[in-house]
C-alpha cells in the first residue's frame, strides 16, 4: 500500500507541481520566472530559521516570490527523482545524498560570484561538485561527532582534564580512572551507531571504504586494530555492556550521561540544546575534541541546497542559494537551528548560540580538523547498511557470541554483499 500511495503521490506531482509547493493552480503567482520553487525537509528547529532566510529574501527582492514547500524525508529522494526525470523537479531542494541528483543538477558558477564554493571546507564542496567540476550546490549545515565530558566528576576525583591532542586511549585511561574513584557506574560510552564507531576508527587511520569509495577498507590493519581495541573496552568494563549488547538497532546513552551516572559520552552535538535543558546546573559538563592517533577523529553529518538544471530563472535560483549560503545567513540559521556551517570563516571566527555557544563552538573547531576519509565514508552510497553490518558483528563480538576474527570475517563478506 505505502509503495502504490507513493506512486500516486508522484503522478499526482507530475501532473501538477504546484501542488508539491502548496499551492494550488488559482494561488500561482502570475509570473513564474519571478518564482523560485524550494522544497525542504525538516529536522524541526531549522523550520523557523530557515523560513526566516525566506522572508528576508522575498522582502529584499520584491520580483522574486519564493514557493516554500516542506515534505516528508522519507518521500523526497523518490519524489525528486520522479519530477527531475519529467523536467518538473523544483528549483532548489535541501537533500543529503546530493550526488543522487548530479545527472539533473544546474552548474551554478556562471550564476554566483566566482570562487564562492572556496569559500566552503573541501570536503563537504566535494560532495556538489560534478566530474566536470560542475557546482551543483553547497553545504547548507552540518552535525559532528565528538566526546561530551562530565567536568564534575573529573573535578571530584582529583583528575585534570588533558589539553592539547589527546589519544584515545588517554582518555578511556582517564575516565576509568574517574569511574573507580567516584563510584559511577560508567566510563565510557558511545551510542550503538556504524557511524558513531566509524568517528573512532577514523582517529586510528582507518576507515570503512578506500577513499575512491569503490572497495571495503574493513580489513585493513588500521580499521581492525581499532574494532579490536573497541571490543576490548567492553571486555576490560571501561565501557557498558548496556549499550552495544543491550538492545538492537541505535541504542544511545544519552540518559546515563544526564543522569550523571557517566564520565565520557561520544555523541555530537545535536544532543547540546536536550542537555543544556535537562542537566541545567545539575554538574558541570562540555564538549572535548575527538581522540587524535594517527590523526583527529569524528564523523560529519550534513545536509545540502541543490539546484536543478530544470529551474525557470537560473539566475535567480543562483542569486537565492548565494544569499542562503552567505556568511550572514548561515550564521544566523546555524545559530537559530543549533546546527553547524561549512563555511570556513564561521569555522574560524565561531557562532554566538542561544545555549552552549562553548560546547558549539568546541564541535565547530573539531570539523576542520575531520580527514578527507570522514567525509567519503559518510556520504558513501553504502554507509547505511556497511555501518549497519558492522555495528551488528562487533556487537556479536563484544557479546562473545563470535570470536574477533570470526565476527570480521562475517562482516566483511556481508559488507561486501550489501556495498552498491
Amino acid at each position: 500500500m505505502k509503495n502504490i500511495g507513493l506512486l500516486m503521490v508522484a503522478c499526482l506531482l507530475l501532473l501538477t507541481p504546484a501542488l508539491l509547493l502548496g499551492q494550488s493552480a488559482a494561488d500561482a503567482p502570475a509570473k513564474a520566472e519571478d518564482v523560485i520553487r524550494f522544497v525542504w525537509f525538516t529536522d524541526g528547529p531549522d523550520q523557523p530559521a530557515i523560513e526566516a532566510l525566506v522572508d528576508r529574501y522575498e522582502d529584499e527582492n520584491a520580483q522574486v516570490a519564493v514557493d516554500f514547500a516542506i515534505v516528508p524525508f522519507g518521500e523526497l529522494n523518490q519524489l525528486l527523482i520522479t519530477q527531475a526525470s519529467a523536467g518538473q523537479a523544483p528549483d532548489i531542494a535541501r537533500v543529503t545524498e546530493p550526488y543522487r541528483f548530479f545527472e539533473f543538477g544546474l552548474d551554478l558558477r556562471p550564476y554566483t560570484e566566482p570562487g564562492f564554493e572556496k569559500q566552503f571546507l573541501d570536503g563537504p564542496v566535494k560532495l556538489v561538485t560534478g566530474p566536470e567540476g560542475e557546482i551543483f550546490g553547497f553545504p547548507q549545515d552540518l552535525t559532528m561527532n565528538g566526546p561530551f565530558i562530565n567536568v564534575s566528576l573529573f573535578k571530584k576525583a582529583g583528575v585534570p582534564l588533558p589539553e592539547g591532542d589527546v589519544p584515545w586511549e588517554t582518555w578511556f585511561d582517564l575516565a576509568k580512572t574517574v569511574k573507580d574513584r567516584t563510584g559511577v557506574p560508567y566510563a565510557v560510552a558511545a551510542d550503538r551507531s556504524g557511524h558513531r564507531l566509524d568517528g573512532i576508527i577514523q582517529s586510528y587511520g582507518g576507515s570503512y571504504f578506500t577513499p575512491d569509495g569503490k572497495s571495503l577498507n574493513l580489513n585493513s590493519p588500521e580499521t581492525r586494530g581499532a574494532l579490536q581495541t573497541f571490543v576490548d573496552l567492553h571486555e576490560k568494563g571501561i565501557m557498558p555492556l548496556d549499550i552495544w549488547a543491550g538492545g538492537s538497532g541505535y541504542v544511545g546513552g544519552n540518559q546515563q550521561f544526564i543522569n550523571g551516572q557517566l564520565v565520557m559520552y561520544i555523541s555530537g552535538n545535536w544532543q547540546v540544546a536536550q542537555f543544556a535543558s535537562t542537566i541545567g546546573d545539575s554538574f558541570e559538563w562540555k564538549a572535548a575534541p575527538n581522540g587524535v592517533n594517527v590523526q583527529s577523529g569524528g564523523m560529519p553529518g550534513g545536509k545540502f541546497l541543490m539546484a536543478f538544471e530544470s529551474a525557470g530563472n537560473p539566475e535567480a535560483t543562483g542569486d537565492f542559494v548565494q544569499f542562503l549560503s552567505s556568511k550572514e545567513s548561515l550564521a544566523a540559521y546555524a545559530s537559530q537551528a543549533m546546527f553547524l556551517p561549512a563555511r570556513k570563516d564561521l569555522l574560524e571566527e565561531g557562532i554566538e548560540y542561544p545555549v552552549r555557544s562553548d560546547v558549539m563552538n568546541s564541535f565547530l573547531a573539531d570539523l576542520s580538523r575531520l580527514p578527507a576519509t570522514a567525509y567519503s565514508d559518510n556520504y558513501h552510497l553504502s554507509f547505511g547498511p556497511v555501518g549497519n553490518v558492522v555495528r551488528d558483528r562487533i556487537t556479536q563480538a563484544i557479546t562473545g557470541e563470535l570470536s574477533f576474527s570470526r565476527a570480521m570475517e562475517l562482516m566483511i563478506r556481508e559488507a561486501g554483499e550489501v556495498m552498491r
